[in-house]
């Protein structure tokens, strides 16, 4: 699958004809065409329904064609990026960045990011490890080139009150809670979830190490913690068995972590994740310019 398949793609249907599009493209309309048709033969179905009057999206059709908007749009994105980085003759960042994570943060943001990242600053050694949020401030409060991204609920204050006094929180982003399910699932049918819905099933913690058991709600309702792990795939069995329920949030919906679950929102309105990056006061130069070049790229994804 090609870039100028996607781009075809969306020109002939804003253009509603083959033909039509052809000419505003400048391309004939046997190759035009003979491009869409290599596109469906690849994904395996029709995309789309060809006619004298013009053609029209299939219902897969309009799936890719949803989803190829949203890759164009941010090819072009990396390309306005690396074409004004061109222009303005920025100089190369080079150096290594231990980066220590959320897993929850990890599993859902970072593949996209550091793919993205490593292709904008090639030149930079870039290293991922999964921790415990405690863990993550103790590694770059030792470590001043280090830097860190939690995902922590807001209501546990204590996280935010033990900070070293030479580390620093940058709150990048809140997001609300999600409850993620097997489609069999007692709630799974339920348009949010209260409290005391959630509270008679068995939860996982999508985590590693920490004090067991330690989660987002724990001081505002009482949950039986099943297991606290980052192994995903027993997490996914185990909630593939539909009576066990994990936290999720937006990020997860949007990169098909759990895919094969229902996902519904908690029905609160004070209580939220939040994005943190932790980082050193004392940082060198150009520590600070690696970890706020790789923290403006996963904010293009938040």
């Amino acid at each position: 699958m090609k870039i100028e398949q996607l781009e075809f793609l969306i020109e002939v249907c804003r253009a509603g004809s083959i033909n039509a599009a052809s000419k505003k493209i400048f391309i004939s309309q046997q190759s035009l065409n003979q491009s869409l048709r290599n596109l469906e033969e690849e994904l395996g179905f029709t995309v789309l329904n060809r006619t004298k009057r013009g053609v029209t999206l299939t219902k897969q059709g309009l799936m890719v064609y949803n989803a190829a908007q949203a890759i164009v749009a941010r090819y072009d994105q990396m390309l306005d990026q690396i074409n004004a980085s061109e222009l303005n003759h920025l100089d190369t960042l080079y150096g290594k960045l231990n980066i220590h994570l959320s897993p929850m943060v990890s599993i859902s943001l970072m593949p996209l990011v550091y793919v993205d990242y490593m292709h904008t600053h090639p030149k930079v050694q870039v290293y991922l490890q999964e921790r415990y949020q405690d863990d993550i401030v103790a590694e770059v409060a030792q470590n001043p080139g280090d830097v860190g991204f939690v995902l922590i609920a807001n209501s546990l204050k204590y996280f935010v009150d033990n900070v070293p006094q030479n580390v620093e929180l940058q709150l990048l982003k809140s997001y609300p809670i999600y409850i993620a399910m097997s489609p069999r699932h007692p709630l799974a049918h339920q348009h949010n979830l209260s409290l005391a819905s959630i509270a008679d099933y068995p939860f996982i913690i999508y985590e590693t190490g920490g004090p067991e058991g330690e989660h987002a709600l724990q001081n505002v309702v009482d949950l039986h913690i099943l297991l606290s792990t980052n192994n995903y795939n027993m997490c996914r069995e185990l909630l593939n068995e539909g009576n066990t329920l994990i936290y999720s949030f937006p990020p997860y919906i949007r990169r098909s972590v759990f895919a094969d679950c229902v996902h519904i929102p908690l029905n609160l309105k004070d209580i939220t994740f939040q994005l943190y990056m932790v980082y050193n006061k004392r940082a060198g130069a150009n520590e600070k310019r690696l970890m706020e070049s790789f923290s403006a790229t996963l904010q293009n994804y938040l």
